[in-house]
């Protein structure tokens, strides 16, 4: 693991659909390790119902804002579901527009990790296939939805023992938050052109990699585009490359 000794950028991490800020932990502990300062964020919409994306977002942004505040800058990376609430979150908040303000910090670049990138006026329940999404359901005593078949959705080169621990981890996801819409498509703005990359995760059964490929290419800009021989769960799976793969986006997104 290559440990970086100057400053680097503070990477704000949003979980996916169903995953606990606590799934993420090892993750941000290896980015510290290797010199990048990490905070993941508790999505509101895990364990409670009601709970949109943009409530979601607010949680975020209490979390990215005193960072920017203190000047620092920002890497934001979303996971899955996470796509919806970054795409929100790092909209008039770039490096570039904050330095033409006088402000010092902002956001330097932004990671989808297999992650949904929402067009206008999309919800999660229509980007993950709706009522054919084979990775969840409702539960109407609740009203939040299950996930289902883990271990081949999100785990599959995960061991069993290991993948059997993270699913009894999951909570139930609001439906509010995948039957509502990010506050605005951040990543079409054009402060963030040299400064978006996308990790596709190539053995992904949640998000297929020829899904990833679609999205990447129907929104009609350019990205900085990884790939990891992993599953939906590359920050698991894969913690060390996922490291090194923030890493290069890192470098790249300081010479842009």
């Amino acid at each position: 693991m290559t440990v970086i000794s100057t400053p680097q950028p503070h990477v704000l991490i949003i979980p996916g659909a169903w995953h606990p800020a606590s799934t993420m932990a090892s993750f941000a502990s290896a980015l510290e390790a290797s010199g990048f300062p990490a905070t993941v964020v508790p999505t509101r919409s895990i364990g409670t119902r009601d709970v949109t994306v943009q409530d979601d977002e607010a949680q975020a942004k209490a979390l990215l804002q005193p960072l920017l505040d203190k000047g620092e800058d920002v890497i934001v990376l979303g996971h899955s579901y996470g796509g919806f609430v970054i795409t929100g979150l790092i909209a008039g908040l770039d490096k570039r527009g904050r330095e033409a303000q006088g402000l010092k910090g902002g956001i330097l670049g932004v990671v989808y990790l297999s992650a949904f990138i929402p067009v206008e006026g999309e919800t999660t329940f229509e980007a993950a296939g709706g009522k054919d999404c084979a990775f969840a359901s409702a539960d109407n005593k609740t009203g939040l939805l299950d996930s289902k078949d883990e271990k081949y959705h999100f785990y599959n080169d995960i061991p069993d023992e290991v993948a059997k621990r993270l699913t009894a981890s999951l909570e139930g996801q609001s439906g509010a938050a995948v039957m509502s819409t990010p506050s605005s498509i951040g990543w079409k703005d054009k402060a963030y052109d040299g400064r978006r990359a996308y990790i596709r995760t190539l053995r992904d059964n949640a998000l297929t990699i020829k899904y990833q490929d679609e999205l990447i290419a129907r929104s009609g800009v350019e990205w900085l585009v990884k790939s990891v021989d992993a599953s939906h769960s590359a920050f698991w799976s894969r913690t060390d490359e996922m490291v090194g793969l923030v890493t290069e986006c890192a470098l790249e997104f300081a010479k842009n």
